[in-house]
């Protein structure tokens, strides 16, 4: 049977980056066959659904999670945490991000590799979650950054090997930790761990396999050394220079901010903690990583939403607080939703999702206000209708 949804207002987040008004929007099959003007005139077998009280924008996409971390500071360590455990706790966060309107995402590292049991089971209807790409475990030098969450290496044949196993494990996209942290030591910010060598190793090795590559990278030099070897994505991007942004745009580079991280880890991290020097640093870097993300937008890189969720104090449940943080940063409403949403589909090769439009999937979302003039009530959803069907959000 097909549905006819009647609505007031939508963001559509196609090619021609529309806003339509007054519309009905045919589903079927959970796809959208038909989106046109509302003239009244539909057929009497069809469902009717009335949206005209909300605000229409598709699902959003998550470009940058962990499932099995933990907002809270709970890593999961394995020698002490029951794997019964860690599954469990991944499952409800996963539903938690579902239900903050993430309908895709990219797990960009867990423990044991999780997440790939995560991605399937969602698939096959055994738990409820957005659609994962998942990289199982990521990789980095030995002892490197997050290393309780990858391979470890060390050499450009160490590095194949790599990904080589991860791409058997089950791997959807691979993820290299280029750089340390904002709290790393040494004279850089945000230090490279990578040789040239092991970049170029990694990145070619995934491509050839069909596997995007996203990297880890803090300061100018990891980010120089990955964009130059191919990478599809840098995370984080905070010391990025304006060379750097330069060479992303002439090698079509998204990047991926992730400004939750540090900003959970200021207002919820120091408040819990106010002696630790990890969230103090934060603190400093904040309105940089801001400035970037302007600076990006302003001179045409790509950008995709996410949102670290999983890292300290970074909840899965606000989500949608990171498009808040990208209109402060600079963006606009519209821009922040489309990199929230387009941008995203576009990084993680989803033609199905990302926009409202004839072919893709009827997975939208219900607000209460209209986001372009009150960008603040983004996360408050009213209603998630995922391929036609609405989604129960209690």
């Amino acid at each position: 049977m097909k549905r006819y949804f009647r609505g007031k207002w939508m963001y559509t987040a196609n090619a021609r980056d529309e806003v339509m008004e007054n519309f009905i929007l045919v589903e079927e099959d959970g796809k959208i066959t038909d989106i046109r003007p509302d003239d009244g005139k539909i057929p009497p077998e069809g469902e009717v659904i009335d949206v005209r009280d909300y605000y229409l924008i598709p699902g959003l996409i998550d470009c940058h999670v962990h499932f099995f971390i933990g907002p809270d500071c709970a890593a999961f360590p394995q020698s002490s945490c029951r794997i019964a455990d860690m599954i469990c706790e991944g499952a409800a966060n996963a539903e938690k991000l579902y239900k903050a309107g993430i309908v895709a995402c990219r797990d960009l590292g867990a423990v044991g590799g999780y997440t790939l049991g995560l991605r399937d089971a969602i698939n096959r209807g055994i738990v409820r979650g957005p659609k994962i790409l998942a990289c199982g475990h990521a990789i980095c030098v030995t002892g490197g950054h997050g290393h309780e969450l990858c391979y470890e290496i060390d050499g450009a044949d160490r590095m194949r090997q790599a990904v080589h196993q991860t791409i058997k494990d089950g791997a959807d996209v691979i993820k290299l930790m280029a750089s340390g942290g904002v709290n790393s030591p040494g004279p850089e910010p945000g230090p490279c761990e990578l040789t040239a060598a092991e970049v170029k190793a990694g990145i070619e090795t995934a491509h050839s396999m069909g596997r995007k590559v996203a990297a880890h990278a803090h300061g100018e030099t990891a980010m120089r050394l990955c964009i130059e070897a191919g990478v599809d994505s840098i995370e984080h991007g905070v010391f990025m220079t304006e060379a750097i942004m330069e060479q992303m745009i002439a090698k079509d580079v998204f990047l991926v901010p992730t400004l939750c991280a540090p900003y959970y880890a200021v207002t919820e991290g120091i408040r819990r903690e106010p002696d630790n020097p990890d969230h103090k640093k934060s603190q400093e870097i904040l309105e940089r990583h801001r400035q970037v993300l302007k600076r990006c937008s302003e001179k045409g890189v790509k950008i995709a939403m996410g949102t670290d969720a999983g890292c300290p104090f970074n909840p899965y449940e606000k989500a949608a607080h990171e498009i808040v943080l990208m209109v402060r940063a600079g963006l606009s409403p519209q821009a922040a939703l489309k990199a929230a949403t387009a941008g995203g589909a576009e990084l993680m090769g989803l033609d199905d999702l990302g926009a409202l439009e004839t072919g893709r999937r009827a997975t939208f979302i219900c607000l209460k206000e209209n986001p372009f003039e009150q960008i603040e009530t983004v996360d408050q959803i009213a209603k998630l209708y995922a391929d036609g069907q609405s989604v129960c959000l209690d």
